[in-house]
């Protein structure tokens, strides 16, 4: 496999020197990065010390490097060792005999400089002014920074960059490409929530691909496909046309994609039940498809008999055991005083208390989140309330958070009552909730 090299930018210093050397928005499309550098200080002495600093900003401080070296001076052979931590790296260190006049070059290369793991960077750097005081250091970096690298500047120990230091920055591409790759081919366009996700089929040498919507021009990039595109507009119908880059150029566009219309209703009806004269022991929604993100539960129980017993669901499968649950709650009575409840190790999840009294209608909305989720147990939330318009406890606000103990998804949810049926009238509704990135 060969690899390219792309000349990204070159900084020269002009007249009155410089501060600092900075190269910033580098693309993130290349395997590797390579800096060459060539440098002087306006300083005497022991000042050529180059520091660079690699990341995203000002992130750099305190102990974010750390290094080894071997350093070889001629008055003292090989010295190893200097292994520590610092703020940045040091790259050229030419000791107490440098002059303002004494350039000093070296290599950085830093490869896997996108990745989100932490950077191994290498310095190949040498000074020479027909003195016994010159060196030739070799040294092995890691910044402990996990995001991607987008800036790299280079300054002094002290003083400023004198005229003429360059360095140039080079893009590492670990494939032999000598063009820009061809267009690749479309696939299909699934619209989301102001936004559309657009497949396609990849081609050799690519290392960014981007997708551009009609109308608009609105553009996503990737690597990979499917590509998201955000920040389209909610009722306009849009087609995606995907092309392909790499360190060489930009190749042409793919054909036009399906047309995709964008919505903002995160919200779908599953399924609707009124229960029916002599009342219903629950209700139960069954064989809910797992297309959905999350689902929610309505309901409104117009004359639920107050014995001091509970509104109640499960979630899940048949054989539910005898401690297939937790549930945790606050409650708020009418009169004013307020209360907590802790339930681990239930065979149901209560959702509203109704202590003994008359008939009152009870309300309700459940929140159960990635129920088609296999790598974690299922957790719900409900928000409900009763009042009868009396002055005494019997008015109530639940809020209840619980658990079904178990990794399986959720394939039915049943609403009942603890002590009774559900009377007539009784309106559930399930919706499914699509979240589209």
């Amino acid at each position: 496999m060969g690899t390219t090299y792309k000349a990204l930018q070159t900084v020269t210093v002009g007249a009155g020197g410089a501060s600092s050397i900075d190269f910033t928005n580098i693309p993130q499309t290349y395997t590797d990065l390579v800096l060459k550098i060539s440098a002087r200080t306006s300083a005497s002495g022991n000042v050529i010390d180059l520091r660079i600093r690699a990341g995203n900003g000002s992130v750099d401080t305190g102990s974010n490097y750390s290094y080894v070296e071997l350093t070889a001076i001629p008055s003292a052979a090989i010295v190893a060792g200097g292994a520590g931590t610092t703020d940045r790296f040091n790259t050229i260190h030419p000791g107490s005999s440098a002059t303002a006049s004494m350039f000093g070059s070296v290599d950085v290369y830093i490869p896997s400089y996108t990745s989100s793991n932490k950077k191994s960077m290498s310095t190949d750097a040498v000074t020479e002014n027909n003195s016994s005081n010159v060196q030739l250091r070799l040294q092995g970096w890691l910044w402990s920074g996990t995001s991607a690298i987008n800036t790299i500047s280079i300054y002094p120990a002290s003083g400023t960059l004198d005229q003429y230091s360059t360095a140039t920055l080079y893009g590492v591409y670990n494939v032999d490409v000598t063009t820009a790759p061809a267009a690749p081919t479309i696939g299909t366009a699934t619209a989301g929530i102001g936004s559309a996700s657009v497949a396609f089929t990849g081609v050799s040498g690519a290392s960014l691909y981007t997708a551009t919507s009609t109308p608009g021009s609105i553009t996503g990039t990737g690597t990979t496909s499917p590509i998201t595109v955000s920040g389209l507009t909610n009722g306009t119908a849009y087609t995606f046309k995907v092309k392909a880059s790499n360190p060489i150029g930009t190749g042409p566009e793919s054909a036009a994609s399906n047309s995709v219309t964008p919505s903002a209703a995160a919200f779908e009806s599953i399924a609707s039940t009124v229960v029916g004269a002599g009342g219903a022991s629950e209700v139960t929604f069954s064989g809910i498809s797992s297309s959905y993100t999350h689902l929610q539960l309505r309901f409104y129980a117009p004359n639920l008999p107050q014995v001091s017993n509970s509104l109640c669901m499960r979630v899940g499968n048949a054989g539910i055991s005898a401690s297939s649950y937790t549930f945790h709650g606050l409650f708020g009575y009418a009169n004013g005083a307020v209360g907590a409840v802790t339930r681990p190790n239930e065979s149901q999840i209560e959702i509203h208390y109704l202590p003994a009294g008359t008939t009152t209608p009870v309300v309700g909305v459940v929140d159960i989140l990635d129920f088609a989720n296999t790598n974690k147990n299922k957790t719900v939330r409900s928000l409900t309330g009763h009042d009868d318009n009396s002055s005494s406890n019997s008015g109530q606000v639940w809020f209840v958070s619980g658990a079904w103990l178990s990794n399986s998804a959720i394939t039915d949810v049943r609403l009942y009552h603890s002590s009774g049926n559900l009377p007539q009238y009784t309106r559930v509704s399930l919706y499914g909730i699509k979240v589209v990135p």
